[in-house]
């Protein structure tokens, strides 16, 4: 509690600079949102509705350094501010943090990642007008600078975090549609072409990682599951991921006859090159992963395994998906602002229980629909 009692402490100077900095224009807009990849996606509808509403105004983005490429193209983004979580540890790290939004004189701030740090930054920067969605509980801390937050919008459990921003920006009288959109590098065609990805809708793309290990279906299933899938379908398999799943996508390789038809693009592709394999797939399988929301930005025909996520609050909106679920007794045990990332009994049993069959009966009707 002790930044609440600082953030107390220091109220009438920051009050007075909102008092002073206020002006009937908004000029300059900030958005923060330092999370991963799917939730930098899901925040760009956010980003559309601000620049809708506000055509002539300056529009920043504070973001972690690994989503950049996905909005450092966009002609609706003016600035991005890449930024390490860690450096806003402490009582300096959270001062020079403030300083940093100060220095932009703001008129609007809208907050997407509702931590502590990110709070007593807005708050001490003294921006004009501060929005903010609010996680599904709020502890003491959050509930008291809560209340130095002109604006904020708390997310109901169960519910689509997208339905929260909507809420968020209606008191501000914005309209916010669904829509995602990201970077696209002209370079992720020639990728696709080195690599022998033809542009025909023939091959099928597998995520073979997440960052949250629990979410991973691990390597026997994907070795299972490429070798169904190339006896099934006559188009290549192109294992998606980082240049850190190498490992796991020689292995695999590995493992499977036929291989030639397999494509390793593990650590191939930039982020903003990857929509140019997406297009061209016939179909996207992943679990709830970065590499999804991506495909997703671009409607490509999809399989998810949900494995231990409540998709009632962030999922692919896509017309042509199908999910994969396994409910055992402890689902759903992650959700967007309480991921966490151990199996609490162990057995990680709603991944361990997906069969291959499960995955081709749900890619069949995605295909079959098409």
């Amino acid at each position: 509690m002790i930044y609440v009692l600082l953030t107390y402490m220091l109220a009438p100077w920051w009050w007075l600079a909102k008092r002073l900095q206020r002006r009937d224009r908004i000029e300059r807009i900030l958005l923060l949102q330092t999370a991963k990849i799917g939730d930098m996606l899901c925040a760009t509808p956010v980003i559309l509705a601000l620049r809708q509403h506000y055509p002539d105004a300056q529009l920043s983005v504070l973001h972690a350094p690994v989503t950049g490429r996905i909005i450092a193209g966009l002609s609706e983004v003016d600035h991005c501010i890449a930024i390490r979580s860690d450096s806003w540890r402490g009582w300096a790290g959270k001062w020079r943090l403030a300083r940093l939004i100060a220095g932009g004189r703001y008129d609007l701030a809208v907050n997407l990642s509702p931590s502590l740090p990110l709070l007593c930054g807005l708050i001490w920067a003294g921006v004009p007008r501060t929005l903010s969605i609010m996680p599904t509980r709020v502890g003491r801390t959050l509930a008291a600078l809560r209340r130095c937050i002109d604006i904020t919008e708390q997310h109901r459990p169960g519910e689509l975090v997208l339905a929260t921003k909507q809420r968020l920006l209606q008191q501000q009288g914005i309209a916010m549609g669904l829509r995602k959109k990201m970077a696209i590098a002209a370079s992720g065609e020639a990728v696709c072409d080195r690599l022998g990805i033809a542009a025909d809708h023939s091959a099928i793309g597998l995520a073979i990682s997440s960052a949250n290990k629990l979410k991973e279906l691990g390597e026997d299933l994907l070795s299972a599951l490429v070798a169904r899938l190339l006896q099934d379908y006559p188009g290549p398999v192109v294992l998606i991921g980082g240049p850190e799943d190498g490992p796991s996508a020689a292995e695999v390789l590995g493992r499977v006859q036929g291989g030639e038809r397999v494509i390793n693009a593990a650590g191939a592709f930039q982020l903003d090159e990857l929509p140019a394999l997406m297009q061209r797939l016939k179909l996207f399988i992943g679990v709830d992963s970065g590499l999804t929301y991506l495909a997703d930005t671009f409607d490509v025909p999809m399989v998810v395994i949900v494995g231990p996520v409540d998709f009632r609050e962030q999922r692919p909106l896509g017309p042509q998906v199908q999910f994969v679920s396994q409910r055992p007794p402890c689902y759903p045990c992650a959700f967007v602002f309480n991921a966490p990332y151990v199996c609490k009994t162990g057995s990680r049993e709603c991944i361990a229980s997906v069969g291959v069959q499960d995955i081709m009966s749900a890619a069949n009707k995605v295909t079959h629909a098409k």
